[in-house]
């Protein structure tokens, strides 16, 4: 993807300066793989779904597994998300689920996506991980009073249909448990939900993973996957492991060119985070800001934000196009007008952190678990910004295919299953992206 964006974002060596680095002062310092080892299954990335398949395959099949992660631990999105344990993972309507693949097939999917959300509290309660979690539900709000029908035929969609747990509030009654804004008309609640400190969550299924001899090594890029015979040689620059199978779980920041059948599906997008400085009660109740949910809204182009649990404020959305340093801060400075342009009330509140990192998305819309046919390589990619519910439960069940090696095995819906189009004239996908951008700005200044 390197051709994509600039190299800035692309930087191993360091994590990215956010609010999370800042508050978690957890370093494995795990070594560099430097010579040539042998493994039966070799992991390709250790954000949430590398180390919970690598966990699964070694508590559930007693498999070897290696671990290799470009960075530190968690380097990519899963240190650098907003926390935000909401499903379902797609980036179109329900009813174009259901035209595709039918009324069951997309039942069954929001099943698994509610799966995804308690499994990954689960996990935090299993391995005894103080990840800072808040708030009992997800919100969305209608950022303009045409959108209220909007959440409220939702409600009934996910209630009646899904038998998703919602709840509908008024202006007034968001007034009272949510917050107010110059951008709230009433909300949607659904369960469940939570919010956490994404980086002390991968470090704690880290740790995890360390207590079951998984070996792992940081800063330690595969540049490319040879083939002899019936194994795998990853090599990278000091060293190489033969193995039987490879696991690709490196999602937006997939590095293209590694497995030609997996080059031109993902579409890495930027998405941008801010962190305010700490506020003070009187200056948290000029808004009446209550909950500590994570709350998103009904924009096209949508801005998600939550309350952490020091009185910041966390507000993210899509980000530049560059991937620059550069661009990077410029785009905080408009993220910073966006924000409070919804709650004027904080003109004059600093912002501490900006940062950001890529998600992935693909012409499928949904996320993408597989197997790659005729080769011993899996994947599992396509988050589309809901990583935290999903990526954990995905590693999970590449496990049980890694293990089985046919996709027959995996019962999951199959909306999941199998690999999104390519992307036609791919080193275009930026310029595809933008045009879509400029397509939901004018949808969300018309408010449609």
């Amino acid at each position: 993807m390197k051709n994509l964006y600039h190299q800035d974002i692309f930087d191993f060596k360091i994590p990215v300066n956010s609010y999370w680095e800042e508050t978690t002062k957890e370093n494995f310092d795990l070594d560099k793989l430097k010579k040539d080892i042998t493994s039966e299954v070799t992991i390709i990335g250790g954000g949430y779904t590398g180390l919970l398949c690598a966990i699964n395959l070694i508590e559930n099949y007693n498999l070897d597994v290696v671990l290799l992660e470009a960075g530190k631990i968690g380097w990519g999105a899963s240190s650098r998300n907003g926390g935000f344990c909401s499903f379902p993972p797609i980036k179109t309507s329900f009813k174009n689920l259901q035209k595709i693949y039918g009324k069951e097939e997309t039942k069954k999917f929001f099943k698994n996506s509610v799966e995804g959300s308690n499994f990954t509290r689960d996990i935090i309660s299993d391995y005894n991980i103080d990840c800072d979690v808040t708030g009992e539900s997800n919100f969305i709000v209608a950022h303009h009073p045409n959108k209220f029908k909007q959440i409220r035929d939702q409600a009934k969609i996910y209630n009646n249909e899904f038998d998703i747990e919602t709840k509908i509030y008024s202006k007034e009654e968001f007034n009272k448990i949510g917050h107010e804004g110059t951008e709230q008309f009433g909300a949607l609640s659904y369960k469940p939900g939570f919010a956490i400190n994404p980086l002390k969550f991968v470090n704690g299924i880290a740790k995890y993973a360390l207590s079951k001899k998984l070996k792992i090594y940081e800063h330690t890029l595969v540049n490319k996957i040879d083939k002899d015979n019936s194994n795998y040689i990853l090599r990278t620059n000091e060293g190489s492991v033969k193995t039987k199978k490879v696991v690709i779980a490196t999602n937006g920041f997939y590095q293209e060119g590694l497995v030609p059948q997996l080059n031109s599906r993902i579409l890495p997008v930027i998405s941008n985070i801010i962190v305010t400085r700490k506020l003070t009660k009187s200056e948290i109740d000029l808004h009446n800001f209550k909950t500590y949910s994570p709350i998103t809204n009904t924009r096209n182009l949508l801005y998600y934000y939550r309350k952490l649990p020091d009185n910041r404020i966390l507000f993210g959305t899509r980000g530049d196009f560059i991937g620059s340093d550069q661009s990077n801060l410029h785009r905080s400075k408009k993220m910073e007008i966006f924000l409070k342009n919804i709650f004027p009330g904080w003109l004059n509140i600093s912002i501490d952190y900006n940062w950001r990192g890529l998600i992935a998305m693909s012409q499928k819309l949904t996320p993408s678990i597989g197997k790659i046919e005729n080769e011993e390589i899996y994947y599992g990619f396509g988050y589309h910004g809901v990583g935290v519910s999903s990526a954990p439960w995905t590693g999970k069940q590449l496990s049980k295919l890694v293990f089985s090696s046919n996709s027959k095995d995996l019962n999951v819906s199959k909306i999941y299953k199998g690999l999104p189009k390519k992307f036609i004239f791919p080193r275009l996908r930026i310029f595809y992206f933008r045009l879509a951008v400029l397509f939901y700005n004018i949808k969300d200044r018309l408010r449609i």
